[in-house]
This record gives C-alpha cells, structure tokens and sequence, in this order.
C-alpha cells in the first residue's frame, strides 16, 4: 500500500475547519458525558454507534471505523477521565469529516480482527488527523465550561439550603 504525502495544516487552519463541524454538533450534554454526546449522534444518523475498550497495546490509543451497520470507536483500555474522552472525541471527528471511505471489516469477524483490519486499511493523513486532534481540543473546552446562569445559585443552594 502505498501512502500519499499529503501537506499537514496548520493549527489555525484545524480550528477553524474543526470549529465548523463543531458546529453542526447536537448539543452538548450537562453535565458533560461522552456517551450522550455519542448517543445523540447516533439517532441523527440512524446508525448504532458502538463505544469499545481494547488493549491496543501495538495499536493507536483509538480507532473508528463502520462494519456496514454500525460505527465503532475503540479506545484503549485503562484511559480514562478527559484523555478517553479526548480519543473517542478525535475518533467522531474522523466519522463526522468521512475521513474513512474505504469500507471496514464485516460486522460477522471478530472485534478483534475487525479493528486490527480497519487500522491496516484506513490510514489518515497528518491533516486529518491535526483536524480531529483540533475537533476533540474544542468539543472538550466547550464541554467543560460552565453554563450561564444559575449553576452558582444551585450550588449555593445545595450547600446552604433554599433561601
């Protein structure tokens, strides 16, 4: 196989073109949980979308990949808090842009042999990867802000009871 040079982009240029798909995101769960955020996007595309945890120890901390009826994405086993989600962010990122095109493994094979068939065949290029590394930084950023408005009255209100 061989694979195309293709020109990296700049960081600038990631943000801006991830700050468009960020865009076109359902909104973001409060409190932040990845798995609703992966839930919502499912039902918008009308396809599954499966959350795996793999030792992947010679393989990339995530992949994803579809097997023809449902998206996958793997994520190393043992990450965990911001980085998990950061991989599995990255990973949408790649199905949202259609950075794979090829079609992955038949959803029959094994998990295994699936994944290990969807990195050797579905490589990406040093942009699409700045782009999904700028993608997952934003969702997260935005994920972890604090709403506006009364989160310090509610707060405030747990702690010292209703005025």
């Amino acid at each position: 196989m061989i694979l195309e040079t293709v020109q990296a982009m700049t960081w600038k240029q990631a943000r801006t073109e991830a700050t468009v798909l960020v865009a076109e995101l359902p909104p973001l769960p409060r409190p932040w949980r990845i798995e609703e955020l992966c839930a919502a996007l499912a039902r918008r595309r009308g396809r599954p979308l499966l959350l795996h945890e793999l030792d992947l120890a010679a393989l990339p901390f995530g992949l994803w990949y579809f097997d023809g009826e449902r998206d996958h994405i793997i994520s190393r086993a043992g990450t965990t808090g911001y980085h998990r989600d950061h991989i599995i962010l990255h990973e949408l990122c790649h199905m949202l842009a259609g950075h794979n095109t090829a079609p992955g493994p038949a959803a029959g094979d094994g998990l295994a042999a699936q994944v290990i068939a969807a990195a050797v065949t579905n490589p990406h290029t040093n942009a699409q990867e700045e782009l999904a590394e700028a993608f997952a930084t934003i969702v997260l950023k935005q994920a972890r802000k604090r709403p506006p408005g009364g989160d310090f009255e509610q707060r405030a209100s747990a702690v010292f009871g209703a005025a």
